[in-house]
């Protein structure tokens, strides 16, 4: 398979951050990743500074991390880079929904939330596989946007019911943005044009 080559504007990636941010990104997509999805996840941990505050420093650590990926994944697999590298490479797009139990490390680190959590990890990694499976076809982004609303109307109706920390909400709904609609669907086919070009 060839990778596209880059733009005179476009990063060059290490390998070590192809699984995150493809071969190539463009300044600003990355600046909106890095920039953006830490002020995301700073807007995220603030709001649920209660759950943090509650735990050990190392907890709260380990769920700030997680929270700070989901945030910033959640930007990063709309962008073309990160987009077309797993379009590219069927093996590494299943690895990526398989090893998504951010939400249950999140839960047991906060010492609150688990069922939930896992819950809507178990939905979203039915959902995200079921919508990867659909990969080249023209309902992908339908059924793909049709998953995140449900598991969407599911993560409100568990708060209404049941109210779950709101850190775990927050990063809940992120969740399932990144990676059933996010990163399951293929937004940027290859020869799509460029717009910014």
């Amino acid at each position: 398979m060839t990778s596209r080559a880059p733009r005179v504007r476009d990063i060059r990636m290490p390998k070590a951050l192809h699984d995150v941010f493809g071969e190539v990104q463009s300044p600003v997509e990355l600046a909106l990743v890095v920039v953006g999805g830490l002020a995301l996840a700073a807007v995220v941990c603030l709001a649920g500074v209660e759950s943090l505050a509650g735990v050990a420093w190392w907890r709260a650590a380990i769920a700030v991390l997680l929270v700070a990926d989901i945030c910033c994944g959640a930007v990063a697999n709309f962008t073309r880079g990160t987009d077309r590298y797993y379009a590219e490479r069927p093996r590494n797009r299943w690895m990526f929904i398989a090893v998504h139990w951010h939400l249950v490390v999140i839960a047991l680190a906060l010492g609150e939330g688990f069922w939930f959590a896992l819950a809507v990890t178990a939905y979203t990694l039915v959902g995200a596989s079921a919508v990867n499976l659909l990969h080249a076809s023209r309902i992908q982004q339908p059924v793909g946007g049709l998953v995140l609303a449900f598991g969407l109307a599911g993560v409100v109706i568990w708060a209404m019911t049941d109210v779950a920390p709101l850190l775990l909400l927050v990063a809940a709904a992120l969740f399932l943005l990144k990676v059933a609609y996010a990163f399951a669907v293929t937004h940027h086919p290859a020869g799509m044009e460029d717009p910014l070009r």
